[in-house]
């Protein structure tokens, strides 16, 4: 009679693990937001400490700290292997749902992303163009057109 109904409650939490893993329709909003959230939150957990510092760079009233911004600067490394990460790992696995929806159906991921993880408005301003331009120097010279 145990052995019965200890294997009921293993069988009934089989089916409720598989429930929980059975991933939306493709290309509904709750797919995309199934997708984004999964490959999203494994960045953040990665990244937690790049994420607090772009936190930290604006203060109270809204504006970028020149302080935090130069103690930023100086972390360039650590930039660089943040916007590494999220165009190497995120973007592909992004890329392959907007290759089976189309373009539309995502929102710009990275910023959308930062400011979801509590990244103020007015330091997205002042990073998006940071990061790709440090993108941008990366790319190899005969990739880049030449504008001479």
């Amino acid at each position: 009679m145990m052995k019965t109904r200890f294997a009921a409650i293993l069988l009934g939490l089989a089916c409720l693990t598989a429930c929980a893993s059975v991933e939306p329709k493709p290309c509904t909003a709750e797919w995309v937001d199934y997708k984004t959230d999964k490959v999203l939150k494994k960045f953040a957990s990665n990244n937690r400490g790049m994420i607090n510092d772009l936190r930290r760079l604006q203060n109270a009233d809204g504006d970028v700290d020149p302080f935090v911004a130069m103690q930023l600067l100086s972390k360039k490394d650590r930039i660089q292997r943040f916007a590494d990460t999220f165009q190497t790992i995120v973007v592909p696995e992004l890329q392959a749902a907007v290759d089976q929806c189309g373009d539309e159906e995502l929102t710009p991921a990275f910023t959308e992303f930062l400011r979801n993880e509590g990244v103020g408005d007015a330091t997205l301003q002042w990073v998006g163009p940071l990061i790709g331009l440090m993108q941008d120097m990366r790319e190899p010279q005969n990739q880049r057109p030449n504008t001479l």
